[in-house]
Order: C-alpha cells, then structure tokens, then sequence
C-alpha cells in the first residue's frame, strides 16, 4: 500500500506536467497566428539575459488580421504585466544575444527597423508569444547575419 502511494505522488505531477506541455503544444500549433507591432522595452531585463519587455503599438498593428477588424487591446491587456511605461509583455532571449539586441533596440528610429511579435491568439485564449521579428525577419537570422557581418569586417 506504502508503494502505491509514493507511486500516485511521483506520478500525479509528471502526469500533470505532460498534459500542460500536451495543451500548450497543441495551441502553438492549431491557434491562428497574428502580427502586432511593439514599441519601447525595458532594458534591466534583457542585459540581465532574460526577457525583452515591450509594450504593443496597437496604433501601427494591422487591425484587419482580427475578428471584427479590431484590434483586442483588452484581451491582450489582461496576460499583460504593468509597469511603470504601460502594460508590458515579454519575450524571452538568450544572454548570449542581449548585447546586439539591445543595439537594435536603441536604433531602431535611426535604422528605421520595424519591431513586431508573432502571436500564437484566438478570442478567449491567454495570446502566446512566438517569435520576435525584425523587419520581417527572425530576430535571430537578422541578429546573427549583423554579428556575422561585424565578425567578417574586424578580421580584415
């Protein structure tokens, strides 16, 4: 009897743990995905390694990709955190990238680069983030071609 409950107890939060990656997975891949623009972040968390923080430009979003052709600035509001410069949302990036982000980041205005999330969303549902693009592109293949590049030039 000893053995059955130290089974249930081990095996209850693994079970649990399965099922939230099962349902999260299959929103990453049946949800409809959207575009909106971002704006503004703070830089503690990035350099820290962590999360960039922005807040969403709903002025600069195309509200046609919506039910209705309107923007759910509540709905996205709600999974949101506050913070001192507005509602804040978050998208993870690894340390290693920190320093060339928050390059991008900070010249965004002078390199006239466009910032947006690929949100995983449908009415009703917490909205998931699931990629950060720059001009378009993946963070990551825009960040990487500009460190490549950086890395070429120095070595001449």
């Amino acid at each position: 009897m000893q053995i059955n409950k130290t089974v249930i107890a081990l095996g209850f939060p693994v079970i649990a743990l399965l099922l939230w990656v099962l349902l999260l997975s299959a929103k990453m891949m049946f949800l409809p995905e959207v575009v909106v623009r971002i704006r503004g972040y703070d830089p503690r968390d990035l350099l820290a390694g962590h999360y960039i923080a922005y807040t969403i430009n709903w002025d600069d979003t195309d509200c046609k990709q919506f039910k209705d052709n309107v923007c759910p600035v509540k709905e996205f509001e709600i999974h949101a955190n506050k913070a001192r410069w507005g509602e804040q949302h978050r998208y993870y990036i690894p340390e290693e990238y920190a320093k060339e982000l928050d390059y991008a980041f900070r010249n965004q205005w002078k390199e006239k680069s466009v910032f947006e999330v690929i949100y995983k969303y449908t009415p009703g549902l917490a909205p998931i983030a699931k990629e950060l693009l720059i001009n378009g592109k993946p963070w990551k293949e825009t960040i990487v071609k500009k460190t490549g590049e950086n890395n070429g030039s120095s070595k001449n």
